[in-house]
């Protein structure tokens, strides 16, 4: 499959990619030579997102595939498998970052950080705030569970800067232990941001639906007068893409093509009237006329 530079995944992809790899060296750097606690952990938070993106990079191209010999449905449950591991990687790092913090501070390893901490930190805020932006209009576009998530990182990142940056500026000012303290905020900030992306993806994976999509599948269907009744209904997720199984009634007497062609009026309506999905199969049952023997 040839990726396409125009493709808005790709680019956001590519984009992450780059800027997480700039900011992580600026961080470690600049962290390193400042001084600062705050600004390191920060860099091992872009270490984490330069994996984190290129799992999420993998995962798109790949959820493209069709459906194959042994992938009925199709790859696009790749995406959400990325998301899972992005989000159990989010919530490691910010476990990692409060430790070393934690340490750091009850150690009095600290010092008031230089000032070209603060211009790393202004330049994280800017540039993942853009990223934020971008990620999620390009993750809406093309339906990526894993951009979104990377736009979720990306959100994180920011108001880890704003946190970053006000622990260095107060330390500079009087009070140096409070880059450290800044730095455990972050740990703990990153890893309660990893919640979402976890839950959300474990119920796709799991096969969870919307409990009122069942119900607006059957008024979709009764509302046509040929069926006679419809249960069994069976949404299946895949990526952020709906498939639905569903039974239902149609009178015993219609001719074989008229069955078929009611089945495939369902089909349609369902798919119009409900975003996301892209397929639904119906079973016809035979329905006999009242007081029929």
């Amino acid at each position: 499959m040839r990726l396409r530079p125009d493709d808005p995944g790709v680019r956001a992809n590519v984009l992450g990619l780059s800027a997480n790899i700039l900011l992580m060296v600026l961080k470690f750097v600049y962290g390193s030579l400042a001084g600062s606690e705050a600004l390191l952990a920060d860099g091992f938070n872009s270490a984490g997102d330069i994996l984190a993106t290129s799992i999420a990079f993998t995962a798109y191209i790949y959820a493209k595939k069709p459906a194959d010999a042994d992938h009925h449905y199709g790859h696009g449950n790749a995406e959400n498998v990325a998301g899972l591991i992005i989000g159990g990687m989010l919530f490691a790092t910010g476990v990692f970052i409060v430790i070393q913090s934690f340490l750091a501070l009850v150690n009095g390893h600290y010092q008031s950080p230089a000032m070209p901490a603060v211009y790393v930190a202004i330049a994280t805020i800017v540039i993942k705030e853009w990223l934020y932006h971008y990620a999620t209009w390009a993750g809406k576009k093309v339906k990526s569970a894993a951009l979104m998530a990377s736009a979720r990182d990306h959100r994180a990142d920011v108001f880890v800067g704003i946190v970053v940056l006000v622990g260095i500026i107060a330390a500079r000012v009087s009070v140096p232990w409070l880059d450290p303290f800044s730095a455990i905020l972050v740990g703990f900030y990153i890893a309660w941001m990893a919640i979402e992306p976890v839950v959300s993806n474990m119920n796709i994976l799991m096969d969870r639906a919307p409990v009122q999509l069942r119900g607006q599948i059957r008024k979709i269907v009764l509302s046509m007068p040929e069926v006679k009744g419809v249960r069994d209904i069976r949404v299946h997720p895949v990526g952020n893409e709906l498939n639905v199984d569903l039974e239902i009634g149609l009178d015993e007497d219609l001719t074989l093509h008229d069955a078929h062609e009611t089945a495939h009026e369902v089909e349609e309506r369902v798919m119009q009237g409900i975003e996301d999905v892209v397929e639904v199969s119906v079973h016809v049952n035979p329905v006999k006329k009242p007081g029929a023997g």
